[in-house]
């Protein structure tokens, strides 16, 4: 076969930019939805790591909770898990664990506002969890979770401190964790996206080439 010439490979080019969108529309690239998705849960689990960071920094370590707060999410992932992850189990996690923070949050505001307790921090956090699963709610179509929690009544000052220091230390460890699986997944989605846009273009190629050789 003959190399084409420079008039039939400007021909080519136009040819790409016309039909790339068609194809585009038609046929979206898999896992572009999920890029986009898992990009927005990235930057809003960052930032909900830098204001939980800023809290715990200042919680005495040595605070004692009586509490084992089991009601929290377990952390089940291992270096492993973080490759091996679907964006969609990864996401549904993500969503479930954050539940089960907002309503510890809200209980800790209460009693945070019933003791008379600076609670502006509190506060923020909660809002931030809140914006998050809003979130995902509106980018994924995934109903609101109604999951209800029995917790028990923080009866001194004392044990709302301690309380209110392994909850956010646990949160601080369970959006650490979460980043980085969001990092994996959409450094994944990524690369996937832009080989299926590299096949896209090879097909197109030859078939504007098959054209031509027809003609």
């Amino acid at each position: 076969m003959k190399l084409l010439s420079e008039s039939t490979s400007c021909l080519l080019f136009l040819f790409l930019l016309v039909e790339l969108p068609v194809l585009a529309m038609s046929h979206p690239a898999p896992g572009r939805n999920h890029k986009d998705v898992l990009t927005m849960l990235f930057q809003k689990m960052r930032q909900l790591n830098i204001v939980v960071q800023g809290v715990t920094h200042h919680f005495d370590n040595s605070l004692p909770s009586k509490h084992n707060l089991t009601s929290l999410p377990s952390l089940h992932f291992s270096r492993k898990d973080l490759v091996a992850e679907k964006a969609n189990s990864t996401i549904n996690q993500l969503s479930s664990g954050l539940h089960l923070y907002k309503l510890h949050f809200d209980w800790l505001l209460y009693w945070y506002n019933q003791s008379g307790l600076a609670s502006n921090q509190i506060k923020e956090i909660s809002e931030e969890i809140q914006s998050i699963i809003m979130l995902v709610q509106r980018q994924t179509d995934t109903p609101a979770q109604n999951t209800s929690l029995s917790l028990p009544t923080l009866t001194s000052a004392w044990e709302i401190y301690g309380t209110s220091a392994v909850i956010h230390k646990k949160l601080l460890v369970f959006s650490d964790l979460y980043i980085r699986a969001l990092w994996v997944l959409k450094s994944y989605a990524k690369t996937e996206a832009m080989r299926t846009t590299e096949d896209t273009c090879k097909l197109n190629e030859d078939r504007f080439s098959t054209k031509q050789q027809r003609n």
